[in-house]
């Protein structure tokens, strides 16, 4: 590694000429470090750091000495004669560190006063920053002004456009982005077709009037500038100190600005008026044309001949449309892009309007400046049909709304460098492990890597180096893993921060008591880590989580029967609303039809086993293996004990709570189900227990329940045993309820139906025609068999007919089969199948209201 450190300097900076300007850099940036520490030392008055420069009292700031090494450094440089490389070099050093000195004391000669505890202090800071980025501007070969081309009329007008830029920059009160602009063409370029800041002068000139983009301008403000402006200041904080003086100086007048206007108040312009109609069309005519390049990628990828022709087009006079090329890589691109714009992702519109955009120019100057590009007609419909797509997208803008979960672009710029860098370093190991010829410099399999890694070798070429094919294949992967993350990244959608609260319980648990007579899965709305979307009326309600990007309800909403469509549209909105996939679990086959009726599609996803207490038999012949393991338990010294959860001592709970987490890893006799996640909450009286003690009084397995139909119903909420119990202690449990039951025995006097929740992977012969049982589902259906000898489930199934169920189907909604493997990890992650979920413990204050 040192070695290629050396070779770069040698290389890029002392062959260059450029090691003066390094070494002025080094100076610089050294002694403003040093002197911000001192004079934190001094701030800070500790003893073993030497204070000011004060002779006879006379207090000396650093400025002064920064001046006197700025003239010595300068006036050497101009009177040394010859080559005198070292001496050079010595002087640059000298004129870097008087730089610092004077710099960090900017401000000071700014004000004419001492300010550099104070507020305007921060701009000594600015100050070596923008002189530091200048310097190493340089020192890459970058120039002010420079880089153009072509004859003195055309470097003129160049040079004209690139000031006219930088000043209109300047007057939107970008800064910044101004004096970028004049070494790079394209800060200037978007800092001056972009908004101003509302204290510019042009903002005061042009936006005063018009309050629509003043508003713009103010929203913008406060979401990016407002978070840069604080993140800058903990940066400054943590190199150069904070201020802890008051400014000296009042703030200036301002001109009065006008109110506040939102734009949700003003009136729609005209052009919005007439672009409105054609934004959702647009909007759907570019996912159609990403899908359209990423398949016609794929084939060109696969088919050598179309490739050849390709890459051929791409190294010569021709070019082809936005993200149209001969390579999987672009065709992944494409086809996340339009995945994202299908859900209207902002993120997913700015990125794709930025790359076709910069693309339509491109495209546009190559045709204006080379006499070559203009004679093929597939460049003028490649330049055609970019452009076609950067417009639709500015119509489609206002549909394009949906943000993403806040830290998007810094996590994903930090996956971008952090992962590039981690790729490069693994792709040029590998190239120069595998280099067939003599072994190549670290520098050129460093290039090598970087241009496979980050896809641009059809535009750069590529070093002299050979290497197996597996490795590129490997470059390649990491190139595709590195893509992936950045764009997940960039695209995640936002959490949902919204829980069931208090007020929201209490008329849930209202709703259930007028209308839960025929959802045994209910009372599972009641989990707290769950949103509420309500019908306007607040009729009905629609539970739901976020895991993973995905909008899950469970079961069927909650409320008025008359209202659940209004309640299953206030949730598709606000899944749409934040990019959300939405998704319904264990829904009934009367809600099923109406999710349906909404645009959604059905698949048959399991059934629920709900037995009726009058009709449990135990001297049924189907029932002879429960009525056996429940005599041979009894008789080995087993007992069950029943009880509400209000019955139960709270030191008691606790440890009944804590076995629960205990076996959450241990066996569990059944698939997936509906849970409600705690136990113990007061809030939850008049859920049942079942507890089964082995013949040393021990506690060896549960059963939690929770009431549904007024009390009149129990729904199985939870199933845990310890590892060495027998597989029997569930039989033996629910056939003591089911019996105690039936005598009218406390506490579960009255109670009518047992539901033993939903089996997910579980196909009952009966499926096969009616709603949800398509392709979708038979492909289910084989997966499910397939994987049931592993699970166990036909065994449990067997167990429950002794119990002479009624087997309820339940569905799955869903809206695009390819979401399908989403939804799965989302469901598996809600209930906790992917991570061992520990249970709630009990919330010390109940919600106001009726309780259990």
């Amino acid at each position: 590694m040192w070695e290629w450190l050396a070779h770069g300097y040698q290389t890029r900076i002392v062959d260059t000429g450029r090691e003066p300007l390094f070494l002025l850099l080094v100076g610089l940036l050294g002694s403003f470090l040093f002197i911000r520490f001192s004079v934190r030392m001094i701030r800070r008055g500790v003893s073993w750091w030497p204070g000011n420069v004060q002779p006879g009292g006379l207090h000396i700031h650093h400025v002064v000495f920064g001046l006197a090494g700025m003239l010595a450094g300068g006036i050497g440089s101009f009177a040394l004669r010859g080559e005198a490389r070292v001496g050079h070099d010595l002087l640059a050093l000298l004129f870097g560190i008087g730089c610092g000195l004077v710099l960090d004391e900017f401000a000071l000669v700014l004000h004419l006063e001492d300010v550099y505890w104070r507020e305007e202090g921060r701009q000594s800071v600015d100050a070596v920053i923008l002189a530091v980025t200048v310097i190493g501007l340089l020192l890459l070969g970058v120039t002010p002004l420079g880089g153009f081309t072509g004859s003195l009329l055309t470097r003129t007008v160049a040079i004209g456009v690139l000031l006219a830029l930088v000043v209109l920059s300047l007057l939107k009160g970008k800064l910044w982005t101004g004096l970028f602009g004049l070494f790079l063409v394209v800060p200037a370029f978007f800092g001056a077709i972009r908004l101003a800041r509302p204290a510019s002068p042009w903002a005061r000139w042009r936006y005063y009037s018009r309050p629509r983009r003043l508003a713009r301008a103010e929203r913008r403000e406060q979401r990016v500038h407002g978070r840069l402006d604080a993140a800058r200041r903990k940066v400054y904080n943590a190199v150069a100190g904070a201020p802890h003086l008051e400014s000296l100086k009042p703030a200036p007048p301002k001109r009065p600005a006008p109110p506040r206007v939102s734009l949700a108040d003003l009136p729609p312009t005209r052009a919005e008026r007439l672009l409105r109609p054609l934004a959702e069309p647009c909007a759907v005519a570019v996912v159609w044309y990403l899908r359209l390049a990423a398949a016609l990628d794929v084939l060109t990828g696969l088919i050598a001949p179309f490739r050849e022709r390709i890459y051929r087009a791409d190294s010569g006079d021709l070019f082809t449309p936005f993200l149209v090329t001969a390579g999987f890589t672009a065709a992944l691109v494409a086809s996340l892009l339009a995945v994202m714009l299908r859900r209207r992702k902002r993120a997913a519109w700015l990125i794709t309007f930025t790359l076709a955009g910069l693309n339509a120019l491109v495209y546009w100057g190559a045709l204006l400046v080379l006499p070559d590009a203009r004679q093929h007609v597939v460049n003028w419909v490649s330049a055609g049909v970019t452009t076609a797509v950067a417009v639709a997208l500015v119509i489609a803008r206002t549909v394009c709304q949906v943000r993403g979960e806040r830290g998007n672009i810094p996590l994903g710029l930090g996956w971008f460098v952090l992962g590039g860098v981690l790729a490069a370093g693994l792709g040029t190991v590998l190239v120069h492990g595998t280099d067939t010829e003599p072994a190549a410099s670290w520098t050129d399999c460093l290039r090598y890597a970087l241009l496979r890694v980050f896809t641009l070798s059809t535009l750069f070429e590529l070093p002299d180096i050979t290497v197996p094919g597996w490795t590129d294949l490997l470059i390649n992967v990491l190139s595709v893993a590195l893509l992936l993350q950045v764009l997940r990244a960039f695209f995640r959608s936002p959490r949902s921060r919204a829980r069931l609260g208090p007020e929201d319980e209490d008329r849930l648990r209202g709703l259930l008591d007028r209308f839960g007579a025929d959802d045994s899965l209910g009372y599972f709305a009641l989990h707290r880590d769950k949103a509420v979307a309500w019908s306007p009326g607040q009729e009905a309600a629609v539970t739901y989580r976020v895991i993973n990007g995905v909008a899950l309800a469970s079961g069927d909403p909650v409320g008025d029967p008359a209202a659940w469509p209004a309640a299953i549209g206030a949730w598709l909105h606000t899944a749409r609303t934040h990019g959300w996939v939405p998704a319904v679990t264990g829904a009934s086959e009367r809600a099923a039809g109406l999710f349906e009726r909404a645009g959604m599609r059905v698949l048959a996803f399991g059934d629920e086993a709900v037995t009726a207490v009058a009709d449990a038999d135990l001297t049924a012949p189907e029932a002879r293996p429960l009525r056996e393991a429940r005599d041979e338990l009894l008789a080995a010294g087993y007992s069950v004990t029943v009880r509400r959860h209000r019955e139960v001592a709270r030191e008691e709970m606790d440890g009944l709570v804590h076995l629960a987490d205990a076996w959450r890893n241990g066996a569990v006799d059944r698939g997936f189900t509906m849970a409600l996640g705690r136990m113990g909450d007061p809030a939850d009286g008049a859920c049942v227990i079942v507890e089964c003690r082995d013949p040393n009084d021990r506690t060896c397995a549960l059963l939690d329940l929770v009431p549904w139909d007024g009390g009149a119903g129990l729904s199985l909420d939870l199933m845990r045993r310890e590892r060495e119990s027998p597989d029997s202690v569930f039989a033996l449990m629910l056939t003591e309820l089911l019996l105690r039951a039936r005598a009218g025995a406390d506490p579960v006097a009255g109670v009518e139906r047992i539901a033993l929740n939903f089996t997910v992977f579980h196909a009952p012969v009966t499926y096969g025609q009616g709603l949800g049982t398509g392709f979708v589902f038979r492909v289910h259906r084989l997966i499910v068999r397939l994987l049931s000898p592993r699970r166990g489930l036909e065994g449990v199934h067997r167990d429950n007919a002794g119990l002479r169920p009624h087997w309820q189907p339940r569905f799955m909604l869903y809206e695009r089969p390819t979401e399908l493997p989403r939804i799965a990890v989302a469901n598996a992650g809600v209930e906790g199948v992917l991570t061992a979920r520990r249970m709630r413990r009990f919330s010390p204050a109940p919600p106001a209201g009726q309780r259990g």
